[in-house]
């Protein structure tokens, strides 16, 4: 009779002890998100994205010669796709995400001993400077695929060649539809 108590309570218990330390987890989580300042850093690469798209789409417009009118569309659709980035993978809904990741991915023990690091100073330092970092990575990373885009483009012409060499794609009316049986 003791054993089926026993039991009994273990298994009433476990849920809630589980519970305990998925809600541990989270609490460790959200503080490591809060320490590393993920928010901040989430808005400022949403800046610099948003800066590259600009940069981006007038360089490519520049060689157009738009007219006004066209000038506005493209503005237009430049800041419709912004704000559809930025609805996608706003702060809000990413944070519920990240933070079901990190308690997914880390141990209890591994999400104390980060957030130790991110209280040191070395840690500090790491958090203070990441957003520089970025930026100058992604400078040279943009470098980088600059002194590419001749071989990109080259590649691009290739395929382009060898697509018109094998005739034309077939069209909907004669292309056949897997729907239909012989």
């Amino acid at each position: 009779m003791k054993r089926i108590a026993f039991t009994l309570l273990l298994a009433l218990a476990l849920p809630a002890a589980a519970h305990a330390d998925d809600a541990s987890k989270r609490a460790k989580a959200e503080e490591l998100v809060r320490i590393t300042k993920m928010d901040q850093l989430m808005d400022k690469v949403m800046g610099q994205m948003s800066d590259r798209m600009k940069a981006m789409t007038a360089q490519q417009t520049a060689q157009i010669q738009a007219t006004p009118e066209q000038q506005k569309l493209i503005d237009d659709f430049q800041a419709k796709v912004q704000q559809i980035i930025q609805g996608a993978i706003s702060w809000d809904k990413l944070k519920p995400v990240i933070l079901q990741v990190y308690s997914e991915t880390y141990t209890d023990d591994e999400l104390d001993g980060i957030i130790s690091f991110y209280h040191s100073p070395a840690g500090q330092a790491l958090i203070a400077k990441s957003p520089e970092l970025m930026t100058r990575t992604m400078d040279l990373m943009q470098k980088q695929m600059v002194t590419i885009q001749p071989q990109i483009q080259q590649a691009a012409e290739d395929f382009g060649r060898k697509m018109k060499a094998t005739g034309p794609a077939p069209s909907s009316s004669t292309a056949p539809n897997s729907s239909q049986k012989p």
